[in-house]
C-alpha cells in the first residue's frame, strides 16, 4: 500500500522504494521498481502525471513498461535514453565472454520503452507543479541523476536514487567495481556526497532503505567516512577522492589560471571585466576513475568544474567563452553543458569547428556525441580580440590534424597553448627531459606536422606553454632546442620505416585514402540519397581519380571524375539507391586513378526503415 512519509510524499515498497510526490497538477512517480503500485494507484491522492527514473538498473525500472502503456510518460537519465529506448541493440554489442568490464550495465531494461523526455544534468524541468532540480549523482552507474524538489511545505528534498541507503550505508558495493578490480564507483560515490552536501536538503529520499528525513548532513558525512575507509587499502583511490578537497584554482600569472579539477587541463583568462574565457572545457577530475577506458558515450559524463574556484577567487559566476584548442571528447564535452546552463560562447578555428557543430556526419576519432553551437569560427593565421587580449591561431598536426596553435600575450608573458601537440617526461629541467610522442594517425598525423608547428613555436618563442594534459611549462635554450629536434626526427623517422618520399605513391603518413559525410545517415524509408566523398591524390603530380560509391549487392551506387593537386583532397557528390532496410549498413567509396586501383578507402553506416542509428 501507499504510505505517505512526509507531507505531500508518498511511498511503495516494490522491488525499490517508489515515491510519488503530490503537486498541483498531479502525482510524480519516482522510479518504477516492477509496477505493482499501478495496482494500487488510486489511493493516491492526484493521479500520476509523470514518471522519473534515476537510474537504469532492472529493480528500478522494469514498473516503466507498465507504466508507460498505462498512458504516464517515462522521464529518464539523458545517459541512459538509449538503454531505455533500444535495450536490443545494446545487449548485441556488450561482450558477455571475456568480461573485464564489470560496469553492471548487464542490468540494463529487456524491453523497449518509449521515453517522453530525458533529465539532462543541472537542469530544471517542471512536472506536476513542481520546479525539479536534476542533480548529478555519480556512482552505481555513471549516469545516476538526484532530483532536488522543493515542498509545499517549504522543505528541500532530494530523490537521490542509490546515493546513499541510510546513514553511513550503501545499499551495494558490488556495482563500484566498473572495470575487474578496481572501485571507481566509490569515487564517483563519494563526489556525490560531496554534491548532496552543497545542496543541504532538509530530507534525503533514496530508493534502496529508509527515507532519512533527519540529519541527512550527517548521514551523508558518515558515508564519506565509510567510503574513505572501504578504499583505503586500493592504490591510488584514496588520493583520488583527498584530489576532491584540492584547491580548485593554481595562479599561473596574475590574470591566467589553471582548473586543478579538469581531467583535459583548462585554462582561464580572466579580463579586467571580471569575464572569463577557458580555453578547453572537457570532464570534470571526479571521474578520471572511470572515464578512460569506456568510449561508450552514455559511460562518459561532462559535469562542470572550475565554478566554485571562479566564484570563491573572483567573484565569477559562469564562463563567457570557450577557446577550442581540438575537438576531442576530454577537451570539449563541457561546452555543451556551458552553453545548455549559462549561455557560454563556443569559438573554434574554421578547420575543426564542423565537428563541433556536426558530430554526427563525422568519423575521427574523441568526438563528442553532442554538439554544440560554434558561436564564432576563426580564421587561421589571422588576429582575433577577447576583451583586452588579443589572439593568434595557427594550423597543427600531428596529434590531430584538427587543432589549432593558440598565442597569446597576457601580463607581460608570451603564452602559446599546443593542445596535446607536445609532451614531456618531466618539465622541470628540459635538458635533462626526453620527449613523449603522442601523434595519433588517425586523427590525422601527417609527415610535416611538426615542422607546421615547430616553426611557429621557434618563431613566436612564448615563454610559458600551456598544454592539455601536464603543467605549466616555462621555456628555455633547451625546450626549444626539443622543438627544433623534433621537426627533424618526426619526419626522418617516418621516411625511414614508411614509402614517403617526394616521388612514390602513397596517402600520406596517417594513410587515408578519403572519408564520407555524412557518416551517419538514418532514413525513416527506403530511397535514394547522397553523401560527399573526399578522397585524397596519392600521387606527387596532378592526377585524374575516379570515385564509385558502392553498398550491398543489388544498391546501385554512382560514379565521379575528379582531378586533383598532388598530394591534395578533393571532394565530390555521389549517390547511391538502397534496395531494401538496414540498420548500420556499410557503404563505400572505391578510388583508382592512372591505371592503379586503390580499393574501397572509406565507409559510412546507412540505417533504413528507423528513426534511431
Amino acid at each position: 500500500m501507499w504510505q505517505e512519509v512526509e507531507a505531500g510524499v508518498w511511498l511503495f515498497q516494490d522491488s525499490c522504494l517508489v515515491y510519488a510526490v503530490v503537486g498541483e497538477q498531479g502525482s510524480l512517480i519516482i522510479n518504477a521498481g516492477t509496477g505493482k503500485w499501478l495496482a494500487e494507484i488510486d489511493s493516491l491522492p492526484a493521479p500520476p502525471i509523470a514518471l522519473v527514473c534515476t537510474h537504469y538498473f532492472r529493480d528500478h525500472s522494469a514498473g516503466t513498461l507498465p507504466a508507460s502503456r498505462a498512458g504516464i510518460p517515462i522521464y529518464v537519465p539523458e545517459g541512459d535514453r538509449a538503454l531505455f529506448t533500444d535495450p536490443n541493440q545494446h545487449f548485441r554489442q556488450r561482450e558477455t565472454y571475456i568480461i573485464y568490464d564489470n560496469l553492471w550495465d548487464l542490468y540494463a531494461p529487456i524491453e523497449a520503452i518509449p521515453v517522453a523526455g530525458v533529465l539532462q544534468d543541472y537542469a530544471t524541468i517542471g512536472l506536476a507543479g513542481f520546479d525539479i532540480e536534476v542533480i548529478p549523482l555519480p556512482g552505481v552507474t555513471l549516469t545516476q541523476v538526484g532530483l532536488g524538489v522543493t515542498l509545499k511545505s517549504g522543505k528541500r528534498v532530494v530523490f537521490c536514487g542509490e546515493a546513499i541507503h541510510s546513514p553511513g550505508k550503501i545499499a551495494r558495493v558490488a556495482p563500484f567495481q566498473y572495470n575487474y578490480n578496481d572501485l571507481p564507483g566509490a569515487v564517483q560515490c563519494f563526489f556525490s556526497t560531496k554534491s548532496l552536501r552543497k545542496w543541504q536538503p532538509d530530507a534525503l529520499f533514496p530508493s534502496l532503505g529508509e527515507p532519512i528525513l533527519s540529519a541527512p548532513d550527517s548521514a551523508l558525512e558518515q558515508l564519506q567516512a565509510n567510503l574513505r575507509h572501504l578504499v583505503a587499502p586500493r592504490q591510488n583511490v584514496p588520493e583520488q577522492i583527498d584530489y576532491m578537497d584540492a584547491p580548485p584554482l593554481q595562479k599561473i600569472t596574475e590574470h591566467v589560471w589553471l582548473d586543478t579539477h579538469s581531467v583535459a587541463n583548462t585554462w582561464y583568462i580572466v579580463s579586467e571585466s571580471g569575464k572569463v574565457l577557458a580555453i578547453d572545457y572537457g570532464y570534470h577530475g571526479a571521474t578520471r576513475a572511470a572515464w578512460h577506458g569506456y568510449p561508450k558515450p552514455e559511460r562518459r559524463r561532462a559535469l562542470l568544474h572550475g565554478l566554485e574556484g571562479l566564484k570563491a577567487q573572483f567573484g565569477v559566476d559562469r564562463i563567457d567563452t570557450v577557446l577550442v584548442s581540438h575537438f576531442h571528447d576530454d577537451h570539449v564535452c563541457g561546452i555543451p553543458v556551458l552553453q545548455r546552463v549559462f549561455g557560454t560562447q563556443c569559438w573554434a578555428a574554421e578547420n575543426f569547428a564542423d565537428l563541433l557543430d556536426y558530430p554526427e556526419t563525422h568519423n575521427f576519432p574523441c568526438c563528442w556525441i553532442h554538439p554544440m553551437k560554434v558561436n564564432r569560427r576563426l580564421s587561421l593565421n589571422e588576429t582575433f580580440q577577447w576583451e583586452e587580449y588579443t589572439f593568434c591561431l595557427h594550423p597543427m598536426n600531428g596529434h590531430t590534424r584538427f587543432s589549432a596553435l593558440i598565442g597569446f600575450e597576457a601580463d607581460g608573458v608570451r603564452f602559446a597553448h599546443t593542445g596535446d601537440q607536445y609532451f614531456f617526461d618531466q618539465i622541470e629541467d628540459f635538458s635533462k627531459s626526453r620527449r613523449a610522442q603522442n601523434h595519433v594517425y588517425r586523427n590525422g598525423a601527417m609527415l610535416d606536422g611538426y615542422t607546421q608547428s615547430g616553426e611557429w613555436m621557434l618563431n613566436w618563442r612564448p615563454d610559458i606553454v600551456l598544454q592539455g594534459h601536464q603543467p605549466a611549462m616555462h621555456t628555455d635554450t633547451a625546450f626549444f632546442e626539443h622543438i627544433q629536434n623534433w621537426v627533424q626526427d618526426y619526419a626522418e623517422t617516418h621516411r625511414r620505416i614508411m614509402p614517403l618520399s617526394d616521388t612514390e605513391v602513397h596517402f600520406d603518413m596517417d594513410s587515408w585514402g578519403g572519408w564520407i559525410t555524412p557518416y551517419r545517415t538514418v532514413l525513416p524509408e527506403v530511397r535514394p540519397f547522397s553523401v560527399t566523398a573526399t578522397v585524397r591524390n596519392p600521387f606527387p603530380h596532378k592526377a585524374t581519380l575516379q570515385v564509385s560509391l558502392v553498398g550491398l549487392t543489388g544498391w546501385e551506387g554512382s560514379t565521379a571524375e575528379v582531378e586533383a593537386e598532388g598530394r591534395a583532397e578533393v571532394s565530390c557528390e555521389l549517390k547511391i539507391v538502397p534496395n531494401g532496410t538496414c540498420r548500420r549498413q556499410p557503404i563505400a567509396i572505391e578510388l583508382s586513378g592512372e591505371g592503379r586501383v586503390f580499393g574501397q578507402v572509406a565507409e559510412a553506416l546507412v540505417t533504413i526503415g528507423g528513426t534511431e542509428f
